[in-house]
C-alpha cells in the first residue's frame, strides 16, 4: 500500500495542522525573526525592505510618499503582529490546531521571507534565479511549497 505524505499544512475537523518537525519549526522561527529585525531596523532604501513594502504609486513619487507616510506604520505593525503570532505558534509544544488567522499569518510571514530571499537571489516575477542550483534557491522553493500548502489548506472545506 502506498501512503501519501501529508501536506505540511492541512485542514482537519478541529482546525489546521502544521506537519513540521522541530528542526523545520526552528528554521522558520529563525527566518521570520530575521524578517522582524529587517522590518524594525532596516533602511527604507534597502532593496529587501522595498520588496516587503513596494510603492503604491509607481508613477507619482509625491502620492507614494504620502501613502508611505500615512500607511507605513500600520503596515509594519500588521507584519510584526503576524510574525509574533507565527513565532508563538511555531514555538508551542501543545499540539493544538491552528486557527484560520494563524494559517493566514503563517502564509504571509513565509511569503515575506520568500520575497526577501527572491530579491537576494535575483528572482523576478517571471525570471529564473541567478543560480538555480544554490542552497538558497532550494530554501526559496521549500518556502514556496509551504506557502502553497497553507493556501491550499485554507481553500479546502
Amino acid at each position: 500500500m502506498i501512503r501519501r505524505r501529508r501536506e505540511p499544512v492541512y485542514r482537519t475537523s478541529s482546525g489546521f495542522v502544521l506537519n513540521l518537525d522541530d528542526d523545520q519549526r526552528h528554521l522558520l522561527r529563525r527566518l521570520i525573526g530575521e524578517v522582524r529585525e529587517l522590518i524594525t531596523t532596516g533602511s527604507n532604501d534597502d532593496a529587501k525592505t522595498r520588496r516587503l513594502f513596494p510603492p503604491a504609486y509607481t508613477d507619482d513619487e509625491a502620492l507614494d510618499s504620502e501613502y508611505q507616510r500615512l500607511m507605513r506604520e500600520e503596515l509594519v505593525a500588521s507584519r510584526l503582529s503576524s510574525i509574533s503570532m507565527v513565532d508563538e505558534f511555531l514555538g508551542a509544544t501543545d499540539g493544538r490546531a491552528m486557527s484560520t488567522a494563524e494559517v493566514e499569518a503563517f502564509a504571509s510571514c513565509l511569503n515575506a521571507v520568500r520575497l526577501i530571499l527572491g530579491t537576494l537571489l535575483g528572482v523576478a516575477d517571471d525570471d529564473e534565479p541567478n543560480d538555480p542550483t544554490s542552497p538558497d534557491f532550494a530554501l526559496y522553493q521549500y518556502l514556496s511549497w509551504l506557502v502553497d500548502s497553507a493556501v491550499n489548506a485554507l481553500m479546502t472545506r
